[in-house]
């Protein structure tokens, strides 16, 4: 039976129980948010035993070489020495300079920062020391500010309070960036992207950056919802439509009223009758893990290569 070793407590992980819910389990205040090995909230530091591999898939080598695991994502075999990790020496401290709902329940967040990333890669975002989320950019390298549209959940420990509380000019710490959704296409090819929720945002910029780069093959822009209400960004998207021919926006729901060129329709199915074969295209999918999860399928399904299909699925925090 492994045993952890932290700050003088000695613990055991029961069956399949990871090093975080060990951790939280005696009362240790540990960061963490999705629990699925994204967001690297729940760094730890190991100073002595074996690091199951998988603890460190996605880590970067310089923090694999300071002994670090995700502890969300590590099963011991064997008896582990831990202690904190402070994720403060990663992180970039940002100036918030815009603040806008997009619709009730969609917040665009705007923030000074110097920041290498790709359109289309994720960061996490540092309310204080325990509590942190991950968010899809919403912009473009070349844009002078970094842009986020945040879901605010009724409960959401972050978005509530980003909604309700964060000022203009507050600071905010910034950890990343991370993921691998991001334009690597060659330029000819068909691209399909489609997205639900606040990954409208995050697939825009992606397809602003395909086409700054000078991609000529057709796009397809699926965005999906439940509802009609609950789309956003439409505009954004229509004027890009306008403004490249080969930009293709479809707007599909289940149920409610259609939106001007919106279609009732399932997008599951519609991805095998209406785009077979897919074997030449890429696939970028952005939105809630469910959603990418069983788009993913059905592109498979579909007849796309597992290697050309791209996802930022959306964990909750937790």
């Amino acid at each position: 039976m492994s045993k952890l070793t932290f700050e003088n407590q000695t613990l055991i992980p029961g069956p399949g129980q990871s090093v975080l819910d060990t951790l939280l389990q005696a009362g240790v205040q540990i960061p963490h948010s999705c629990k699925q090995g994204v967001c690297q909230s729940c760094l730890i530091q190991v100073g002595a035993g074996e690091i199951p591999a998988q603890a460190q898939a996605g880590l970067k080598a310089g923090q694999i070489s300071k002994g670090l695991m995700l502890s969300c994502s590590c099963y011991p075999q064997s008896d582990l020495k831990l202690q904190r990790y402070n994720p403060k020496q990663e992180m970039l401290t940002t100036r918030v300079v815009s603040k806008r709902m997009l619709r009730p329940d969609v917040l665009e967040l705007k923030l000074d920062g110097e920041l290498k990333y790709q359109a289309g890669q994720y960061v996490t975002l540092w309310r204080n020391d325990t509590i942190a989320r991950s968010f899809s950019l919403a912009s473009q390298p070349t844009e002078r500010f970094l842009s986020f549209h945040i879901d605010v959940r009724p409960n959401g420990q972050f978005s509530q309070w980003a909604a309700q509380t964060l000022q203009l000019g507050d600071s905010l710490s910034l950890q990343g960036p991370l993921g691998d959704c991001v334009y690597q296409s060659e330029a000819t090819t068909p691209l399909l992207l489609a997205a639900t929720g606040t990954g409208a945002g995050t697939l825009t910029a992606l397809a602003k950056e395909a086409l700054t780069q000078g991609h000529t093959g057709p796009i397809h822009f699926l965005m999906c919802a439940r509802h009609f209400q609950s789309m956003y960004w439409q505009h954004e998207i229509n004027k890009l439509a306008r403004q490249h021919s080969h930009f293709q926006p479809r707007f599909l729901a289940l149920e409610g009223t259609p939106l001007t060129g919106g279609e009732i329709a399932d997008v599951y199915p519609l991805i095998r009758q209406e785009f077979p074969p897919l074997n030449n295209v890429d696939v970028y999918l952005c939105g809630a893990a469910s959603f990418v999860n069983k788009m993913r399928k059905q592109c498979f399904l579909a007849g796309v290569k597992p290697r050309n299909v791209f996802c930022d699925a959306f964990e909750p925090g937790g």
